[in-house]
C-alpha cells in the first residue's frame, strides 16, 4: 500500500490521510499498524460513511473505496486523525465484551425451557433442566471472575481508580455502569460533553419539526443499545434510592407525564452527575428531596 501511494504522490507519508471504515476486530491491526509508522490516519464509522455520500445503486470494494475517498477529502479540514486507547482501556473493553458474551449465554439458557415445560416429558425436562443449572452455574463463576478481573484493572491505574470511584459516588450508578462508562468514552478522554454521550446513548431528545408542523421531541435509534439498557437498570436503582430523584419521578406521574418520558430524563440526569463529579473530581453529594 506504502509503495503504490509513494508511486502517486511525491509529499511523506507524514502528510498523508489515510482513511477506512471501522470493521471492529478487522480494522484495528491497520489503525495500530499505520500509527506505528506515524501515517495520520481516520478509522470512521461506517454509517457516518454511508450516510453522507447520497443515493447508492450496488456495491462492490472499488465503489466502497471511492465513496471512502470521497468522503475523506470532502471532510478534509475537519477530520482528526484516530488515536489508539491506552492498553489497559484496551484490556477493558476485551473483558467487558467477553463478560457480556457469557451474560447473554447465561440468559438464554435460563430461558430456554421455559416454554417447553408444558410439552417436554417431565423426565426428560427434569434432566435438561439439570444440564442448563450446570452451565448457569459455570457462566456464572466465569462472570465472577471476569469481574474481578475488571475490579483489579481499575485499581491498577490511580486515574482509572479515580474515576471509576467517583462514577460509582452517583447514586444508581454502580460497578458495572462506571466500567462499561469509562471503556466507551475511553476514561473520559473521547467523549468530554454529558449531552454527546447522552446523545451517543440514545437518551438526549431532538426535535422533531418541518415548517409549522412540530411534532413531539424524540430520541434517535442510532445509538449504543447497551449502554442505553445499563442506564435503565441505574434509574430503576436511583428511583428506589436517591430521595432527590424519587421525588422527580413521583411529581411528573402526578403531573401525568409519560413512565417512558421521566425515565429518558432521569438517565440524562445520571449522565450530567457522573460527568460533573469526573470533571470537578470530587464525589457526588446526595441532596434531598424537592419540596
Amino acid at each position: 500500500m506504502v509503495r503504490q501511494l509513494k508511486q502517486v504522490t511525491e509529499s511523506k507519508s507524514g502528510s498523508w490521510m489515510i482513511c477506512f471504515e471501522n470493521t471492529g476486530v478487522y480494522s484495528k491491526p491497520l489503525l495500530e499498524w499505520l500509527i506505528s509508522q506515524e501515517i495520520p490516519c481516520k478509522e470512521e464509522n461506517a454509517l457516518q460513511i454511508m450516510k453522507s455520500s447520497g443515493l447508492r445503486r450496488g456495491k462492490d470494494d472499488k465503489i466502497d473505496s471511492k465513496m471512502i475517498c470521497r468522503y475523506a477529502f470532502e471532510k478534509r479540514d475537519s477530520l482528526k486523525p484516530s488515536k489508539l486507547p491506552s492498553p489497559k482501556i484496551t484490556l477493558l473493553k476485551k473483558l467487558l465484551s467477553r463478560r457480556t458474551l457469557m451474560i447473554k449465554h447465561k440468559t438464554a439458557l435460563s430461558n430456554s425451557l421455559k416454554e417447553q415445560k408444558s410439552i417436554l416429558d417431565p423426565d426428560v425436562y427434569q434432566t435438561l433442566n439439570d444440564q442448563n443449572e450446570e452451565l448457569i452455574e459455570m457462566y456464572q463463576k466465569h462472570v465472577d471472575e471476569i469481574n474481578q478481573q475488571i475490579e483489579e484493572l481499575m485499581m491498577s491505574d490511580e486515574e482509572l481508580k479515580k474515576n471509576y470511584q467517583l462514577a460509582q459516588s452517583v447514586v444508581g450508578v454502580g460497578p458495572v455502569i462506571s466500567a462499561f462508562v469509562i471503556s466507551f468514552t475511553e476514561n473520559f478522554q473521547c467523549f468530554t460533553e454529558p449531552r454527546k454521550f447522552a446523545s451517543f446513548s440514545g437518551v438526549a431528545p431532538f426535535s422533531n419539526e418541518s415548517g409549522i408542523k412540530k411534532g413531539p421531541k424524540r430520541v434517535s435509534h442510532m445509538a449504543n443499545k447497551q449502554i442505553k439498557a445499563l442506564l435503565s437498570n441505574a434509574a430503576q436503582a436511583a428511583i428506589q434510592y436517591d430521595p432527590q430523584i424519587r421525588g422527580y419521578y413521583q411529581r411528573k406521574i402526578a403531573q401525568g407525564k409519560h413512565s417512558g418520558l421521566i425515565y429518558n430524563a432521569i438517565k440524562n440526569k445520571l449522565i450530567h452527575r457522573v460527568f460533573a463529579v469526573i470533571r470537578r473530581q470530587t464525589p457526588y453529594v446526595k441532596l434531598p428531596a424537592y419540596i
